[in-house]
């Protein structure tokens, strides 16, 4: 009986779960746009991190308005870095330029092995994307692997309530996503404006998971550079904000090329932002595509001094 209940609880998160199968799709389509640029444009710009990248990059607007061949990655925080990674280094050839483009909040704490990340690794049958293993050397945990397939309480109870009401099963669709795998989204809330941290640091794990990136561009001739997202900050936070990311970002550029984006992913426009802080609208897409692609063009990084520098003013 115990056996009978893992299959069907397994059946339904790899074909039934509706999370599951739109960030399926999204992957595909993703990839599929991956391989068309190597195909007509020969090396390309992977663009990968969690829905602040997924919502922020328009591949489309960057190709036809920039010249820029560039393919959006970005997917859920709750699958981790490990995961972000290996999917979209199954993507990146050599010549390719890897933008990492996870947020402070994603490398400033322990990996944590998420249902989520095995349960999409499971079902794309990539379970070696799980942990990134082809990149860290992590074994598969098989046994902790097959046991996040099972839905939770909470999972069970919400999806009837929606179902009930006849609301959507999830709150994206796949035509939230575009041919280039950029994000977008109707849906519109209100933002909270959480406190500063005093002094983020780059977790052990993320400093491994990192350091592991830059020997494997090394190794296969892909420039790796980091690129902070942009979020929502209140006027009044915007100072303090940047300051807070200066000092995180001093910390990531004594490991990779870190981009000279003047917004220290401080972004103070409301009207840039759909229903989370992370999420930008159209318009905001727009404006952080623009600017990610003359950054890129220009090939321009910050230096240790003036990361420095901004972290000490008042």
């Amino acid at each position: 009986m115990a056996v009978a209940a893992l299959l069907a609880a397994a059946a339904y998160t790899l074909w039934l779960n509706p999370e599951i199968r739109f960030y399926r799709y999204a992957a595909q389509v993703k990839r599929a746009w991956a391989d068309r640029l190597h195909r007509e444009q020969g090396a390309a710009f992977i663009v990968y991190g969690a829905s602040s990248c997924a919502f922020a990059i328009d591949g489309g607007r960057m190709l036809q308005k920039h010249g820029l061949p560039v393919a959006n990655f970005g997917l859920h925080a709750g699958m981790e870095p490990p995961f972000l990674t290996a999917l979209a280094l199954e993507s990146t050839r050599p010549r390719d330029t890897l933008v990492v483009a996870l947020e402070p909040a994603l490398l400033t704490v322990p990996f944590d092995s998420p249902d989520l990340a095995a349960q999409m690794g499971l079902a794309l049958g990539k379970p070696r994307l799980i942990h990134a293993s082809d990149l860290t050397g992590e074994r598969v945990h098989w046994i902790e692997n097959v046991l996040s397939l099972r839905p939770g309480a909470y999972h069970f109870f919400t999806l009837l309530g929606k179902i009930a009401l006849g609301k959507p099963l999830y709150r994206y669709a796949p035509e939230d996503v575009q041919p280039s795998g950029w994000q977008q989204t109707r849906e519109r809330r209100p933002l909270s404006d959480p406190e500063i941290p005093p002094d983020p640091r780059l977790s052990p794990d993320a400093r491994r998971l990192l350091l592991a990136l830059k020997r494997w561009g090394e190794t296969n001739r892909v420039a790796v550079v980091y690129s902070l997202a942009w979020g929502w900050a209140s006027p009044e936070k915007v100072r303090p904000r940047r300051q807070m990311n200066a000092r995180f970002l001093n910390e990531v550029a004594g490991i990779l090329p870190v981009l000279k984006d003047a917004s220290l992913g401080a972004h103070p426009v409301r009207e840039h932002f759909a229903d989370t802080e992370w999420h930008l609208t159209s318009e905001g897409a727009a404006a952080r595509s623009d600017a990610l692609a003359v950054q890129l063009k220009a090939r321009q990084f910050w230096s240790a001094e003036e990361l420095a520098r901004l972290t000490e003013e008042p």
